[in-house]
């Protein structure tokens, strides 16, 4: 027995079986937006589909009973009471991958759902993608386009170093470089704009794990963060993904979601503290939950006593709350 059938079997009793429901269309729908996003809720389903939970939940249950998808248990994070997680299986994954679909190896992502930090933290980067999904919804003449390290739309050959991972000279020497792998990248186009325009954004979803600032200059702590993206836009090595999102790119900005209010308020202490930073966005989960991600929730370049703005622009902030869509 697997990893992944000894989950299903230890959490639910259930060791797989014959088919016992239909297969139909917009199941497919669903399949996919699990390997999308590697494990989804309900109520994520949900907002991505603009389904009722009720019928999901139907559906979930022939695509549990098919092998195709497993439940596991979640620890309650991001906004709502705890939620089971849908996952592909094995089985799922390979009719995807028949479907010409990339997805991850399914045995990593059990492997990582012990770990209640990893799932924390894809937990919230799955909602932040789904509200950028709304603002589409909200306001028609934007097109968003989010990309992640495992992205289906990046099919890479195996061993190549992801798509996402940042690589800049560091100083003069071109021997030595700073590395990194942010938590999302996305575009913002506004299509009725004369010449069309589009924004880049960088994410970093802060747990509250992570030192601020270490007195040894931690590599690994928030401060070298926003020094390696002050690189990055220095370096103009961001242009790249001109190519990718087909625009032309103007420098670029980089949101940080925070877990707590609490740790939002060290966040923009921080980055307030590290000119230039007005490139640097700031808020928190509860902010995202209640009004969206392009209202005016953001803190520019860390300074949260001054008003709040939207990261598009004041014309076009908008409330755009996905759990108010939720049926």
């Amino acid at each position: 027995m697997n990893k992944l059938q000894a989950c299903v079997t230890d959490s639910f009793g259930y060791k797989g079986g014959e088919m016992t429901g239909k297969i139909v269309k917009k199941d497919w729908e669903l399949l996919n937006f699990i390997a999308d996003y590697k494990f989804i809720t309900v109520r994520q389903l949900s907002a991505l589909s603009q389904r009722s939970c009720q019928v999901l939940r139907r559906r979930l249950r022939v695509l549990v009973n098919d092998a195709l998808v497993t439940r596991m248990r979640a620890y309650g994070q991001g906004s709502g009471r705890p939620e089971e997680l849908y996952v592909l299986t094995e089985k799922g994954r390979g009719r995807l991958q028949k479907n010409g679909i990339y997805s991850a190896d399914v045995a990593d992502i059990i492997d990582k759902k012990t770990d209640s930090i990893f799932i924390d933290h894809d937990f919230l980067v799955n909602w932040f993608r789904i509200h950028l999904l709304q603002i589409e919804r909200v306001i028609p003449s934007l097109s968003v386009l989010f990309l992640t390290a495992h992205s289906n739309t990046l099919n890479q050959n195996k061993g190549d170093r992801f798509f996402l991972q940042e690589r800049i000279p560091f100083d003069s020497n071109r021997e030595k470089f700073i590395e990194f792998i942010p938590d999302g990248v996305f575009s913002v186009t506004n299509n009725e704009a004369e010449p069309k325009k589009t924004l880049l954004f960088f994410l970093e979803v802060d747990m509250g794990t992570e030192t601020i600032a270490s007195m040894d200059r931690n590599s690994k702590d928030v401060r070298q963060k926003i020094i390696n993206y002050q690189a990055l836009i220095h370096s103009s090595c961001y242009k790249r993904y001109e190519r990718v999102f087909d625009g032309k790119l103007n420098g670029f900005r980089l949101l940080f979601l925070a877990n707590t209010p609490a740790r939002l308020i060290a966040l923009c202490r921080l980055a307030k503290a590290m000119p230039p930073s007005d490139f640097v966005w700031l808020t928190d989960q509860e902010r995202m939950f209640s009004h969206g991600v392009s209202a005016d929730i953001w803190a520019r370049g860390g300074r949260h006593d001054e008003p709040l703005q939207s990261i598009l622009s004041p014309k076009l902030s908008r409330k755009a709350a996905v759990l108010d869509c939720i049926r």
